[in-house]
């Protein structure tokens, strides 16, 4: 299972801004701060970061299962 702490393990240093959260079902959520995703507002898009799409090459790399979906805050990455 996935949890924060291990997300924050794989994760460089200049990633350390970003929110990482766990989840109930044991999996962890990565978003970045309500300010990066300032330019997501355009609902019909579905903007990735380049920023978060690092973050998710990096965690599949570590043999993470990866998700990006999207809430009403933005994208966001779900890593298993």
């Amino acid at each position: 299972m996935a949890s924060a702490q291990q997300v924050r393990n794989v994760l460089l240093e200049e990633y350390r801004d970003l929110i990482v959260e766990d989840q109930v079902d044991g999996s962890a959520v990565v978003r970045e701060a309500p300010a990066a995703m300032a330019d997501a507002a355009d609902l019909r898009r579905f903007p990735v970061s380049e920023t978060l799409g690092r973050c998710a090459n990096l965690l599949a790399d570590s043999g993470f299962g990866i998700a990006l979906l999207r809430d009403e805050d933005g994208v966001y990455l779900n890593a298993h």
